[in-house]
């Protein structure tokens, strides 16, 4: 039997973060992806650890972690990580709907 998993989700990118106290950006950035018609969601929790929010991505079959930090703040930029192939590249985040879709298309 193949082990290829099914993704149980339309779900494109998981929006978290890797610090404490990021709730509320990881909020307004979610709320932009879906203004943009991105299929986003993230953790409801106030604080959780990275760890926990890659891991779900992993369960769910969702393609795409956009990961917010303080210093991606300070620099207008979004860590966007592939869960599969586990490569990160910082997107400014103009470009980030432009790149989840580019992506997500191909899946």
């Amino acid at each position: 039997a193949s082990e290829e998993k099914i993704r149980t989700t339309e779900t494109q990118v998981l929006v978290a973060s890797a610090q404490k106290k990021l709730l509320e950006e990881r909020l307004k950035l979610v709320s932009e992806l879906w203004d943009s018609g991105v299929k986003a969601e993230i953790l409801y929790k106030k604080n959780p650890k990275l760890l926990n929010q890659l891991q779900y991505c992993e369960e769910t079959g969702i393609p795409l972690v956009a990961i917010l930090g303080e210093q991606e703040l300070k620099d207008g930029v979004v860590k966007l990580r592939d869960v599969v192939t586990r490569e990160e590249v910082d997107i400014c985040r103009r470009k980030l709907v432009e790149e989840i879709k580019r992506r997500t298309h191909i899946l």
